[in-house]
């Protein structure tokens, strides 16, 4: 279970440095976003390092997401305390705004080396971590964003290369300065946005029709999955916690299926890609004949990319594969008590 959740992992983070995560992008406060995930940053950095910020108390706004934001955050302090990991010293974490001409007069190495300013008249912001470590060698440095090198004994070598990832996808650029035995500057630039930072919005609905408390909800799932080997899994899982199990190989024996058992059905568990009819085609034709029933959707794509696009029903949870058996039952055991036919 664990080189499975290891697995999924690095695929994940591969997928963010291709550039093939996609995320729903919004307009954000860049130093907002930091601030808020500084608490924690701090606690998991080691007694003898400090960490000093300095953060405009409004702005600069770009256009990201904020979980790619903190992941990109926490791979450079990461990067930095273990470049200082052999005594004292201090972290220094600024974001400041700068023109596309100051970075191409300063830049002689950017990563990607192909980038190239909007326009020359463009602006961008600029966060800055710089450490006091080790340094970095002049012939490492052009290796430092490929994927899994590493010089160091443990680490996977990606943390670096999801930061340029992150930071190509939305047409940013990454520089580095380092000085062997004086530290070392990594300096990530995003283009401004001129929209207004947006208040966050739930993606998945509350589910409908509050049921009685003394109507017994139905404790009969629906497992729709082409995969019959994950199939049969979650149908043991389920039979093990006490639910009635019901599989189908597909959206469209799903909806034979829950005609012929509606009164007993009280949730859907489907995979979204699945052949003849997918998720999302199953969870609006079951809506068609339930309003209201209860449905997970699970996937191996992000939240953000299964449900960034508009459809016009939504399921009540979503769960990224592979999740935990204890996460599936816990979503059912929410959602049951709470629908009614």
């Amino acid at each position: 279970m664990q080189s499975a959740r290891e697995a999924a992992e690095v695929s994940t983070l591969m997928l963010t440095y291709l550039g093939q995560q996609q995320v729903k992008n919004e307009p954000l406060d860049l130093s907002a976003v930091f601030r808020q995930g500084l608490p924690l940053l701090r606690a998991a950095m080691p007694a003898h390092l400090t960490l000093e910020t300095d953060l405009p108390s409004a702005g600069p706004i770009i256009r990201a997401n904020a979980n790619q934001l903190q992941q990109l955050l926490t791979n450079l302090l990461n990067n930095a305390c273990e470049a200082s990991e052999t005594g004292p010293g201090g972290i220094l974490l600024r974001v400041t705004t700068v023109s596309a001409a100051d970075i191409l007069v300063s830049t002689r190495s950017p990563f990607p080396i192909d980038w190239q300013p909007r326009t020359a008249a463009a602006e961008y912001a600029c966060l800055e971590v710089a450490d006091v470590g080790c340094g970095i060698k002049a012939h490492e440095i052009d290796k430092l964003f490929d994927p899994f090198f590493s010089t160091k004994f443990t680490g996977r070598g990606l943390g670096l290369p999801v930061v340029l990832g992150i930071a190509r996808s939305q047409d940013g650029v990454v520089t580095v300065e380092s000085d062997p035995g004086r530290g070392s500057k990594f300096r990530v630039y995003f283009p401004l946005s001129a929209a207004a930072v947006t208040v966050p919005q739930k993606s998945l609905p509350e589910s409908a029709d509050p049921i009685s408390e003394n109507v017994r909800p139905r404790s009969t799932v629906l497992v729709a999955e082409d995969d019959p080997i994950l199939r049969s899994t979650l149908a043991l899982m389920l039979t093990c916690s006490g639910f009635t199990v019901l599989e189908a190989e597909d959206g469209v024996v799903a909806l034979e299926i829950f005609r012929r058992h509606r009164d007993e059905i009280g949730c859907v568990v489907s995979d979204l890609r699945m052949p003849r009819m997918n998720g999302w085609e199953t969870l609006a034709a079951l809506r068609q004949l339930a309003p209201g029933l209860p449905v997970i959707l699970v996937s191996g794509f992000s939240e953000d990319q299964v449900m960034g696009d508009d459809y016009p029903e939504r399921p009540q949870a979503f769960l990224n594969k592979p999740f935990e058996g204890e996460a599936l039952i816990r979503e059912i055991n929410q959602l049951l008590p709470k629908w009614k036919k």
